[in-house]
């Protein structure tokens, strides 16, 4: 027969307890705490008041959106697919022929935008090529492991603005936390140093607004680099109109709604701990020991962000630059010499040597 098992954590360390028969009370033997099982129980009934998480977003039908194409935009824009990366770009009507901003293969198939989600917001490009120029630069110097050849040889010439397709998340929500924290203090008398642990259980709960939580919706653009490029100033934000377009491509989403909603509810949770845990300060440790958040009718939006994009290959390897279209933050991968990388640490070996040399010595 199965039976239920109360186990009872210590208010002060977090730790499991037991009853102790000598003292004919709960013991901790972490930290020495003892406590009344009634006690206990009262402390329970007020620890455990969390509401159960509750992530609750509006309906948003892909296949609708909120607005439709207009018969202008739908003569002017066209899609085009690669044929090496299967990425599927939106271009002007009168583009015959481009290049993939992804693997920079060619990208032809001109066809009609029929059954696309129109999107309801833009972040217009800010950067132009000669500011990709410049902070392409920028990004090179003080790097001293990169091979003098791509130095001199690269320039971003390649270059392809990219708007790429997020699902921006609005929401208010609440939170509730509990911290199990620490105060540590120490003293000496005569030939002994005593130190002394306290444990606190501390309590946190608030309601914050979320604005514009971006998850991108394109399996083609790698997760780390948009998340690397950001933030984006959302005060640029526009209600979308193609004309932006002209003269730019954009990405077709292919990761819907439904497949981003977790992400952005790792953002929502995560945000959520660093906001509750940064009111809690004049201890020496803190830490979470349980987060609740809740989220009624949160809205969500399709949105385009602006991204330079520049593929550049070395020795048969295509290497991938990413820019923020608003901002200008750059990141993205960079060949390394390792020649001059094992000089380095030849360099190096010397002093190295010397300073365990002198560590060991001394012990």
């Amino acid at each position: 027969m199965a039976e239920n098992m109360i186990v009872y954590k210590c208010p002060e360390c977090g730790a499991d307890i037991q009853f102790s028969a000598a003292e004919g009370k709960m013991k901790c033997r972490y930290c020495d705490g003892e406590f009344d099982i009634k006690e206990l129980e009262d402390y329970d009934k007020g620890h455990f008041k969390q509401k159960p998480e509750e992530f609750n977003w509006k309906n948003f039908d892909e296949r609708k959106g909120r607005e439709d194409w207009s018969a202008d935009e739908l003569n002017q824009l066209a899609t085009y697919r690669c044929s090496h990366c299967g990425g599927e770009i939106i271009g002007e009507g009168t583009t015959m022929a481009t290049k993939c901003p992804y693997c920079d293969n060619p990208v032809v198939m001109g066809e009609s935008i029929d059954g696309l989600l129109r999107p309801d917001l833009i972040i217009p490009f800010k950067k132009t090529p000669d500011d990709v120029q410049e902070a392409f630069k920028r990004f090179m110097k003080g790097k001293l492991l990169l091979p003098s050849k791509f130095k001199k040889r690269n320039k971003p010439e390649n270059l392809k603005g990219l708007y790429v397709p997020f699902w921006l998340f609005d929401c208010d929500s609440d939170g509730q936390a509990d911290f199990t924290a620490t105060k540590v203090t120490s003293w000496r008398s005569g030939d002994y140093r005593y130190r002394k642990t306290d444990y606190y259980s501390v309590k946190r709960a608030g309601k914050m607004t979320f604005l514009d939580i971006p998850v991108d919706s394109s399996t083609k653009m790698d997760d780390s680099f948009m998340e690397s490029i950001e933030p984006y100033n959302y005060r640029d934000i526009e209600k979308f109109n193609s004309a932006y377009l002209a003269g730019y491509m954009s990405d077709r989403y292919d990761v819907d709604v439904k497949d981003s909603i977790e992400r952005a509810n790792r953002r929502i949770r995560a945000s959520t701990s660093e906001m509750l845990r940064s009111t809690v300060y004049g201890y020496n440790s803190v830490s979470t020991s349980s987060l609740s958040v809740q989220i009624k009718e949160g809205d969500i939006q399709y949105a385009l962000l602006p991204v330079w994009m520049m593929n550049t290959e070395y020795k048969g390897k295509t290497y991938t630059i990413a820019m923020n279209g608003q901002t200008g933050k750059m990141v993205g991968e960079l060949p390394i010499d390792y020649l001059r990388l094992v000089l380095y640490l030849l360099a190096a070996f010397p002093i190295i040597a010397a300073i365990l040399t002198l560590l060991f010595g001394m012990m």
